[in-house]
């Protein structure tokens, strides 16, 4: 059986066409698009014409892709951008209309406990408890929990983008920009309590996936060499002065870094420090397989 997954977020559309053999899934087909949904959207309170053009000529594209592979089952989620935004349900609307696609809106709780399901599948000879950091373009998630049960969740308004848009004026971004997008996150972290026990964590979504790609300097993206692997607070703090030391015009030519991703990387390497930095950790897993990939286990684990 064939199912395909899409998750629109506040930066990205990724599809997944993956098939189930009754007990595990084998991807066909992934795709990364940078769409920039949330352009503009904290001055705005709306989506940017641009950005909703952008995202329907790109859904248009995995439409085709869709149909290709003959998928009857098309799981769709949207996040911060269509929560945030005031014509969110609208745009939702119009893509229906336009393409079939069914997006559902999900809550910052929905998002945390579908993206966490992906990583208790993916991650499941992890014994121990382990925090879970997702960050997104519009928000970030944090879980902690372990491969049965969440312990705690919550979802902050942090975001590659929005951050950038809100913090950023300069090119490359000053210290005192960084540091106050920093200060911003750590307070907003008082609010999140973390057992402990909790000294294991998993990093997922682009920007992570992003600075694994940079670290080891890849040619052309690998999910298979991304995903499980580590970065280690060390190489966080590395890449994150490395971004900051050159202009867009220069960091795009690093090798590992997508050219769309080139102006809210500083900013991705700042919220994952301040995040480790916060959670006292050293190290955490990379995990290339997010959101998307929890919308196939739920649906698995409720229709199979």
């Amino acid at each position: 059986m064939k199912i395909a997954s899409l998750d629109l977020g506040t930066n990205s559309l990724i599809l997944v066409v993956a098939e189930w053999d009754g007990t595990t899934f084998t991807p066909l087909f992934e795709d990364v698009q940078v769409v920039r949904l949330g352009q503009g959207l904290a001055k705005r309170g709306s989506l940017h014409p641009k950005a909703k053009r952008r995202c329907l000529k790109e859904l248009r594209n995995f439409s085709e892709k869709i149909d290709q592979f003959e998928v009857k089952n098309v799981l769709a989620a949207g996040t911060a951008a269509l929560r945030n935004a005031g014509d969110g349900a609208k745009f939702v609307q119009e893509i229906e209309d336009q393409l079939g696609f069914r997006f559902k809106i999900i809550s910052g709780d929905e998002e945390a406990s579908l993206t966490f399901k992906a990583i208790q599948r993916e991650f499941s000879d992890l014994a121990q408890q382990f925090i879970m950091i997702d960050i997104g373009g519009g928000s970030s998630e944090l879980v902690v929990g372990d491969g049965d049960r969440i312990l705690s969740k919550t979802s902050l308004e942090v975001g590659t983008v929005s951050f950038t848009e809100r913090f950023i004026q300069h090119d490359p971004p000053t210290t005192e920009e960084l540091n106050a997008a920093s200060s911003s996150i750590a307070e907003l972290m008082d609010y999140f309590s973390v057992s402990p026990s909790s000294s294991m964590a998993v990093g997922v979504a682009g920007t992570v996936t992003t600075l694994k790609a940079v670290d080891v300097e890849m040619d052309e993206y690998d999910p298979s060499a991304v995903h499980r692997s580590q970065l280690n607070k060390d190489d966080v703090v590395r890449l994150g002065n490395l971004f900051r030391s050159m202009p867009t015009k220069e960091r795009i030519k690093l090798k590992g870094l997508p050219p769309k991703r080139a102006d809210i990387i500083p900013m991705g390497a700042t919220i994952l420090e301040t995040f480790m930095e916060e959670l006292n950790l050293e190290s955490i897993y990379v995990s290339d397989r997010g959101l998307r990939w929890g919308l196939l286990y739920d649906w698995i684990e409720k229709n199979d």
